[in-house]
């Protein structure tokens, strides 16, 4: 059982870091936050979890009625990541320029917009299929448990280590630098979508 949980917990580090979306879906909220950066890191995670979950759970139970979804959603899921980067990187510029959104705004924002990226992307999906080849009910939640737990580990570790380059760039150019990642990060990814 902890071998499992330990795979799983890999199989997230895995999965959050080698996707740059993730990284550029949070990297603007992570450069707005100047007080405990891994708490936006952790909603961010939190959200793009449940999202996912939620997507999952209704792709399986609409899959039998609707032949071919899984080829459908996949195609236009990566899609929406890139149009939802762009638009992260386009607020976050935006709000540069006119200094609305403060700094207490950038969780709920972080929250939100991981929620979108995970119901999105459904190349997660890929990333949990060995917890449906293990045997039982506990196996497969220590598998998930240890996933969910590794990628908000990351981003986690990521919005803290973002924040601190503020030492060197300062306030404005990290978020312009990481709003700015995530507008280019979005435009790459609906080009080769």
């Amino acid at each position: 059982m902890l071998l499992t949980a330990i795979l799983g917990l890999w199989a997230g580090v895995v999965h959050a870091g080698s996707g740059p979306d993730h990284l550029a879906g949070v990297a603007p909220f992570a450069a707005r936050a100047k007080e405990r950066p891994w708490r936006v890191g952790v909603l961010w995670g939190l959200g793009h979890a449940c999202g996912a979950g939620a997507a999952a759970a209704l792709a399986l139970v609409l899959r039998s009625e609707i032949p071919g979804l899984e080829e459908v959603l996949s195609l236009w899921s990566e899609r929406i990541v890139g149009v939802i980067l762009c638009v992260v990187g386009a607020l976050g510029l935006s709000g540069l320029l006119r200094r609305r959104m403060h700094t207490h705004e950038a969780p709920r924002g972080a929250l939100a917009l991981g929620f979108l990226h995970g119901a999105a992307g459904l190349s997660h999906l890929f990333a949990v299929l060995p917890a449906l080849a293990l045997p039982g009910v506990a196996e497969p939640a220590a598998y998930l448990g240890g996933y969910a737990v590794g990628s908000l580990a990351l981003v986690a570790l990521f919005a803290s280590g973002l924040s601190l380059s503020r030492r060197w760039l300062g306030d404005l150019r990290l978020e312009r630098v990481a709003s700015v990642a995530s507008l280019v990060v979005g435009v790459w990814w609906l080009a080769t979508s």
